[in-house]
């Protein structure tokens, strides 16, 4: 896992470029027109030509699907990026039966708050970048424990978690000073599976 913010953007770029949905439209639109190509050459030289083109406009409009996703999301200063992996996340954590109210949120205000896309548009903002690194971060770990991967992310969530419900109530540039620091103090520990830490937590509830 990196920690690196910078280069955790550029890891994500390439995420994209994989996994994004330009990549996804290239993975369903090549097997068809390939296997019509080695079909046709067994029969016909003409309808190969043929075939052989259609795969060429489709190859084509796939790098321009993917380009688009890459241009995408350097605009607004990531924001595409940043909503990507938020995403991503999401999904990774509901696969662990986990429905954070807190992170459905922030991740809807990612993709819907016109006030967060102006402030994108004139700056970065570190907070929301570090919460989705930290999010990003604590979802790949908790699945690498399969069952196990709720109680891990549970145990772990309540500083990003927290973060979150601060930055809904506080000015960005307030959000800004408050938070960043604090958020890259919690990734320079990055969470791990500690089955006495949460079982003591939990039981502590009792």
């Amino acid at each position: 896992m990196t920690l690196n913010p910078e280069s955790w953007l550029r890891q994500q770029l390439w995420r994209i470029l994989w996994q994004g949905p330009g990549a996804g439209s290239v993975y369903l639109s090549i097997p068809t027109p390939l296997i019509c190509v080695a079909l046709s050459l067994i029969d016909s030289s003409q309808l190969a030509l043929a075939s052989l083109f259609v795969l060429s406009v489709n190859v084509a409009l796939g790098v321009l699907s993917i380009l688009a996703d890459e241009i995408d999301s350097f605009r607004v200063h990531n924001l595409g990026l940043l909503r990507f992996s938020a995403a991503k996340s999401r999904d990774r954590i509901a696969k662990l039966g986990i429905r954070s109210t807190q992170v459905d949120r922030f991740v809807n205000a990612l993709w819907s708050n016109p006030e967060l896309r102006s402030t994108f548009k004139n700056t970065r903002l570190e907070s929301v970048e570090l919460m989705v690194l930290a999010l990003d971060l604590l979802s790949r770990i908790a699945s690498r424990y399969g069952r196990c991967g709720r109680r891990v992310f549970e145990a772990n969530q309540h500083p990003m978690v927290r973060a979150m419900q601060l930055f809904e109530c506080l000015p960005f540039a307030d959000a800004e000073k408050m938070l960043a620091e604090s958020l890259r103090a919690w990734l320079k520990t990055p969470p791990v599976y500690d089955p006495e830490g949460w079982a003591q937590s939990v039981l502590g509830e009792f």
